[in-house]
């Protein structure tokens, strides 16, 4: 008896062991998976064409405000005294006895939803100086813009 005393120890050891291997390769498995889907998820991203081609989101507005959107742009067409191209878009000088900045702040609001891939950009110049509406965006939203806006 004294004898199965004495390996106990011994037994316990080695077991205890094994538990902390079988830990360790399960942590460096999980390890390896994870790094492994990162590196598959992170190929897939750069294999993926960038989208071409730009699309409204129809769904963006309510009817409501598409009826108040499609207001605002009949408003802003009429404000706009200029229009300058630029290298990745165009600029709109407006008459801001025509349009409000809340009108135009309102405008830009709805269009960002359902155009999200322009970058606007407003410029108020000292001394009530000119008003410019600023859209720009990757190649292509030129030719988007002359269809949709009638930008000349």
């Amino acid at each position: 008896m004294s004898e199965r005393i004495a390996h106990r120890p011994h037994f316990e050891a080695v077991a205890l062991l094994e538990i902390l291997m079988l830990v360790a390769a399960v942590a460096v498995f999980t390890q390896l998976r994870r790094s492994t889907s990162l590196a598959h998820a992170a190929s897939n991203a750069q294999s993926k064409p960038e989208e071409i081609g730009f699309y409204c989101n129809l769904k963006a507005l309510t009817t409501e405000e598409r009826a108040r959107h499609k207001h605002l742009t009949v408003q802003l067409k009429q404000a706009t005294l200029e229009t300058k191209e630029l290298p990745d878009g165009y600029g709109f000088r407006l008459d801001s006895a025509k349009i409000s900045l809340p009108d135009l702040a309102e405008w830009i609001s709805a269009e960002r939803k359902c155009c999200n891939f322009f970058d606007f950009e407003l410029e108020l110049q000292r001394n009530d100086g000119p008003l410019w509406l600023k859209l720009h965006g990757k190649d292509g939203v030129k030719a988007f813009m002359r269809q949709e806006f009638g930008v000349q």
